[in-house]
């Protein structure tokens, strides 16, 4: 394995163990801000905060700000590009609402199970900046095994009286995503920075979540306040990790493609959420049997996709 291919697979390792804590760090604020949607839109207040922190004190990240801002004029590049932070707000929206009910664990496994199914579709076009990456018998097959997994993990959190929408609601978010990592590589391609991609990612879903946030004040839903300080300050720690994470997977997408990213992503995730769920229970359902089978499935899903092909001489 290449070196550049080596870092940025035990980057995303790290990222995805990251993302772990996010999760419980954004469920947390939901319970404190009385709504899912709320704790969405502080993460990434907070995430942008860090952004704007950044792009004063870096003169190449408002190069590449002022550029990608010339491309969208000129249209080089479309508009529909800087969507990517739409991803984000999908995957912070889910963690808020859904690991109350069930924990990092299974969130995770039914976030990349539809994270890895929309990245099948996504590394098949010429959308990813490393270009297309077709399909193989060997990717589809590990998708595959990885999706019996999260069906057995969904089938336990059911049996606890868990709606049928939950565990589709990170499946949702995660296929999400495979678009927003490819499409922040491709900004991050054009402008030559990714601080300057993740800047429009947490921008763009700002926007989306402060809109979201104001429709609910006005159909009368209660705020019911933020964080008490410095008490519970590890709660606004997600807009943080989700700086890390889009930042990492920015630069990883271009070495790894988006496949390949979310699998390693996956088993940081994995190892994280476990950690968690064992030490930090607050679901409302436990870890049994079925998530350490669906585990193990998952990441038997993970090794078939991601071994190296044969080439043929």
């Amino acid at each position: 394995m290449r070196l550049p291919l080596l870092l940025s697979a035990v980057a995303t390792t790290l990222a995805g163990f990251g993302m772990a804590v996010q999760g419980n760090a954004n469920a947390a604020l939901a319970g404190i801000t009385g709504n899912g949607l709320f704790a969405a839109t502080v993460s990434f207040l907070g995430g942008l905060l860090v952004m704007l922190v950044v792009a004063l004190v870096s003169p190449r990240t408002r190069r590449g700000l002022a550029l990608v801002v010339r491309l969208l004029r000129s249209q080089e590049v479309p508009w529909w590009m800087t969507l990517g932070g739409l991803g984000g707000a999908a995957v912070v929206i889910a963690q808020s609402i859904t690991v109350p009910l069930f924990g990092v664990a299974v969130f995770t496994m039914a976030f990349v199970s539809g994270q890895l199914a929309g990245a099948l579709v996504v590394d098949n076009t010429s959308l990813p900046p490393g270009g297309r990456k077709s399909l193989s018998l060997q990717r589809v097959l590990g998708v595959a095994v990885v999706l019996v997994g999260v069906v057995v993990s969904s089938s336990g959190v059911l049996e606890h009286g868990i709606s049928w929408w939950a565990p589709f609601l990170p499946f949702l978010a995660g296929s999400m995503t495979a678009f927003q990592q490819a499409a922040n590589g491709r900004i991050k391609l054009r402008s030559a920075s990714a601080a300057t991609a993740t800047f429009i990612n947490f921008l763009g879903g700002s926007i989306f979540l402060v809109a979201v946030a104001l429709c609910l004040l006005a159909a009368g839903v209660r705020f019911t306040g933020l964080p008490d300080l410095p008490g519970e300050w590890w709660t606004l720690m997600g807009g943080v990790i989700g700086v890390a994470f889009i930042g990492i997977t920015t630069v990883s997408v271009e070495h790894l493609g988006v496949l390949l990213l979310s699998l390693t992503s996956l088993f940081g995730s994995l190892v994280g959420s476990l950690v968690i769920d064992l030490l930090f229970p607050a679901a409302a359902t436990p870890v049994t049997w079925t998530t350490y089978l669906a585990m193990a499935i998952v990441l038997s899903g993970v090794l078939i996709a991601s071994l190296p092909r044969r080439r043929r001489t």
